[in-house]
């Protein structure tokens, strides 16, 4: 009986989600208002280290419709520490076409996070649902 528990116990562990281990973290919803879309990344960097910054990229797909794209680059990161995670909402302009609604499995988007020196630390992509947020 007591292996059972163990095993029951053991499972559940596992199905307990995970927070990320990568510093940066697109989230896979953007919301889009006015032709922009606002994209949410979760970043964790060393405590009060100034000078991080991401560079978010979208692009938006729908059959009929032109594809729309942008790319916010070096938006400002504050660093709550390496184990504390902190939300930043990002406003992304379209190059061309404005962003619209949609759930296209060709949407994506990618996150990259550098430090100081402009390294690239690590980098999140996902599939996007473009939500619209009149």
């Amino acid at each position: 009986m007591t292996a059972l528990t163990a095993l029951l116990v053991t499972g559940l562990l596992w199905a307990i989600p995970t927070a990320p281990v990568d510093p940066v973290w697109l989230h896979d919803d953007s919301y889009v208002s006015g032709g922009k879309a606002t994209a949410y990344v979760d970043v964790h960097c060393p405590k009060g280290q100034p000078h991080w910054t991401l560079t978010v990229h979208l692009t938006a797909v729908k059959p009929g419709r032109p594809t729309a794209t942008g790319t916010t680059i070096n938006a400002p990161v504050t660093c709550d520490g390496e184990t504390q995670w902190r939300q930043h909402p990002i406003t992304v302009r379209p190059d061309q076409a404005p962003f619209f609604a949609t759930h296209d499995a060709q949407n994506t988007g990618v996150a990259e996070l550098r430090d100081p020196s402009g390294t690239l630390v690590s980098t999140s992509t996902r599939r996007i649902h473009f939500y619209a947020w009149d």
